[in-house]
């Protein structure tokens, strides 16, 4: 009998399988069912349990949520244009302590409405809030004109809390001391894919801010209109802060200090490849990169270009990159890259830019396959069938139909992929 006991146990923890819990705005509150939804996104997170998937119609929720370490799905039906959690000026619209990991989803809302003005830690993560090692997976959100007294407006990351944050944009937030879009301590995330525009600091960074051995991997991001008060308007790296920064644009940024694109101070050295700069500002000097004295960024494959007052300030190891007015280092060139549309924004190259085949293919990341368009990399253009180079800046230009070849149209490509340790082709086979 036992026996038999234990057999129905495991059977029915076998078949066990995941709630799709409903959230409507518009309803009296009923049981969280498809027919009777609930009316509060919190109250279906109480009531939901690991591996459950809650789906949120279109509305706007007055309320603040907090996941309370569920590895659960929370997605809205419609997208963030039509779905909005509005924190109503409470200290975080949304908030991850209690260790949640890439489990717990959080995907397309706008979030907005969050005012991080109390007493710490409630003066930090306006928009969302990770801390305690909480590491969620963050998508399709739009974080705006969201507040914090000190640090990450839009949101902030902290005690090794690395969520990976992919397609979304963050405008209109501020910090009144530090990270007016995002703000990461101790914390290293992965950011693909996203926009920054608009966010501003009373101090430093008004983009990104990555402080005390912070290293997130960002790539195929904009950086574009943040400001600063101090330094570091479209990002700031310090003690000891090290990102890999691949293919993403800072244009329009500025800081009243230095650094209006980027600044590096205190030991951060982050590795910037396939970047543009271009029309930011800054007040002293830095204008499109300020690096202090114990800070030494690579850059590679990289356009600065009409940065206020100078392009680079300090110390850094320059390759293969497009400076305006020179800088010393292998294979750059000082040259108009034939941007399309500058003033508008437009960065990518005109045919016939000094910028087409000029960069470095051994200087790409392990994986990064594609331009900030999501077109290939590494487009032949000599139209005779030699090794393809890496074209400078977060673009690479594409030939029209019949010129050139991306990479995996043949077995040299594949060749030079083996050359440099890459295995796998995603998407491009």
């Amino acid at each position: 009998m036992k026996s038999l006991i234990c057999a129905v146990t495991v059977l029915a923890v076998s078949t066990a399988h995941a709630d799709t819990i409903y959230v409507d705005a518009n309803c009296p509150g009923g049981d969280g069912s498809e027919l009777d939804p609930y009316c509060s996104i919190q109250t279906a997170i109480d009531n939901a349990v690991d591996t459950d998937e809650v789906v949120v119609a279109p509305g706007t929720y007055l309320e603040t949520i907090d996941f309370l370490g569920k590895a659960i799905v929370l997605r809205s039906s419609d997208g963030a244009e039509l779905t909005m959690i509005d924190g109503t000026g409470n200290f975080h619209v949304v908030a991850c302590g209690s260790g949640e990991g890439p489990d717990t989803v959080l995907s397309g809302f706008t979030i907005t409405g969050g005012n991080a003005n109390g007493s710490p830690p409630d003066d930090d993560g306006g928009g969302m809030f990770n801390y305690n090692g909480s590491s969620p997976t963050v998508t399709n959100c739009t974080f705006s004109d969201n507040s914090a007294s000190f640090f990450g407006g839009g949101m902030r990351n902290a005690n090794s809390s690395s969520p990976t944050v992919t397609n979304c944009t963050f405008t209109g937030n501020e910090a009144g001391l530090i990270g007016g879009g995002m703000h990461n301590g101790s914390s290293s995330p992965t950011v693909t894919n996203c926009t920054f525009t608009g966010n501003s600091a009373v101090f430093n960074a008004g983009g990104m801010s990555n402080f005390a051995n912070s290293s997130p991997t960002v790539t195929n991001c904009t950086f574009s209109g943040n400001s600063a008060s101090s330094s570091g308007g479209g990002m700031r790296n310090a003690n000891a802060s090290s990102p890999t920064v691949t293919n993403c644009t800072f244009s329009g940024n500025s800081a009243s200090s230095s650094g209006g694109g980027m600044y590096n101070d205190n030991a951060s050295s982050p590795t910037v490849i396939n970047c543009t700069f271009s029309g930011n500002s800054a007040v002293t000097d830095g204008g499109g990169m300020w690096n202090g004295s114990t800070s030494s960024p690579t850059v590679a494959n990289c356009i600065l270009r009409n940065n206020s007052p100078d392009e680079i300030f300090g110390p850094a190891t320059v390759a293969y990159s497009d400076v305006q007015g020179g800088y010393p280092g292998i294979g750059n060139i000082d040259a108009d890259p034939l941007f399309v549309d500058p003033d508008n924004g437009d960065f990518r190259l005109q045919a016939g830019s000094p910028c087409i085949d000029a960069g470095d293919n051994a200087s790409m990341p392990n994986g990064v396959l594609r331009d900030l368009d999501g077109n290939p990399r590494f487009i032949d253009s000599t139209f005779v069938g030699t090794m393809a180079t890496v074209d400078m800046g977060a673009y690479e230009y594409q030939r029209s139909v019949g010129g050139g070849r991306a990479i995996g149209d043949g077995p040299w490509q594949r060749d030079m992929l083996t050359l440099l340790g890459w295995n796998a082709l995603p998407g491009l086979d």
